[in-house]
């Protein structure tokens, strides 16, 4: 039976919460993404059906973002909540174990009030939410890709017969071998249209899940610092993860406080290397950081500096590789699912057995975890 600490930590709550969003939209992606596979299978078959597509297909990817769009103040709501909670009990326990462990110390009774202000949750929750919504509302523009996808790159071809993007060579591509190459590359991205601050894009199931994860982060962490805070704390380190990454890992074993600088006190003197919101801004909680803060009292708290070797950035690129290895596998799912054709299905079943043999190999060659579950189309991760 999994124990409690375990079910609350951070990145316990940020896999859990991300995972119940996820399958919100992952689902209605795919169903939106099969769903114009049939509806154009079938303009393919009866030709009267083509005037009608457009209209069909619109109609679909407008279903599919209302269904979204009824959840998603549920769901962001629900994400706040809970990392708020868990982040509470975090720290609630960790307040217990340093009154048990460190003598003469106590934490201050308003600490010990339940339940404490939680304002953070309401914000966050909005935050997310339009977010989640702006994302639901994209998933009706997927209509225009698919039309296009499915009826102008056949036309495309015939108007410039030069340019071949099947084998991007001068040898012209037929209609339909114009039309099925538009149609796998539609299908292998799924609804996309999301770019973030730093210019990388992102299909929607990854970035819903950046948007939960990130919130859920936010939630928990602000949820446990206040609590550390009401309990006397005023200095911070941040927890060892073993999986850092290089914009996290130069913060692991350094003191946070609200006034950077050296610091006496009872005796003890040492570094305050940042404010918790200069760490922040320099890459600390960054999207799917596993840190959350803990408390630093000196002359106990025993600090352990992460030196960034070489070792642990190979490590860390091999981390990145496999991901990617894991998003060709569901791309190749995802044009096996709406294949418009036998054949185009078959090619896609052996691309996706080969990009799993790929992972396979890849984890056999590195010993990272296999996780079968981020493979498949309702689990997507960037």
């Amino acid at each position: 039976m999994t124990e409690p600490q375990q079910q609350e930590s951070l990145p316990s709550t940020v896999d859990t919460m991300a995972a119940a969003v996820l399958v919100v939209f992952a689902a209605a992606e795919a169903r939106l993404v099969t769903g114009s596979a049939v509806l154009v299978r079938a303009a393919i078959a009866t030709p009267a059906l083509a005037s009608s597509l457009r209209g069909r297909l619109d109609r679909l990817a407008l279903e599919t973002s209302h269904e979204v769009m009824a959840k998603v103040h549920t769901v962001a709501t629900q994400v706040a909540a809970t990392a708020v909670r868990n982040g509470d009990a975090a720290a609630a326990r960790e307040i217990r174990a340093l009154e048990q462990s460190v003598k003469d110390w106590a934490a201050s009774p308003v600490s010990k009030i339940l339940p404490h202000d939680v304002t953070a949750s309401a914000a966050i929750a909005e935050d997310l939410g339009s977010r989640l919504a702006a994302a639901a509302q994209r998933i009706t523009r997927y209509s225009d890709d698919a039309y296009r996808a499915a009826v102008a790159s056949g036309a495309l071809v015939q108007i410039n017969p030069a340019r071949d993007i099947v084998r991007q060579s001068f040898q012209a591509a037929t209609p339909q071998e114009a039309q099925a190459q538009a149609w796998r590359e539609l299908t292998s991205r799924g609804v996309t249209g999301f770019t973030d601050k730093n210019g990388r894009e992102w299909n929607l199931a990854t970035y819903v899940e950046m948007a939960t994860r990130t919130a859920t982060q936010r939630a928990y962490n602000a949820s446990h610092r206040d609590r550390l805070t009401l309990a006397g704390i005023n200095y911070f380190t941040i927890s060892t993860t073993g999986r850092p990454c290089p914009l996290c890992a130069p913060w692991e074993g350094m003191v946070l406080a609200d006034t950077p600088g050296e610091v006496t006190e009872d005796g003890h003197t040492f570094t305050v290397t940042a404010t918790i919101e200069e760490a922040t801004a320099a890459g600390l909680f960054h999207p799917n950081c596993k840190h959350t803060l803990t408390a630093y009292l000196p002359g106990f708290t025993q600090l352990k500096p992460n030196q960034w070797t070489a070792d642990d950035e190979a490590k860390y690129r091999d981390t990145q590789k496999l991901r990617a290895l894991e998003r060709t596998v569901r791309q190749a799912r995802q044009v096996q699912a709406a294949a418009l054709s036998p054949a185009d299905r078959a090619a896609a079943g052996r691309d996706v057995r080969a990009a799993q043999a790929n992972v396979r190999a890849f984890t056999a060659q590195t010993g990272l975890n296999r996780r079968t579950r981020r493979e498949q189309l309702n689990l997507g991760n960037k």
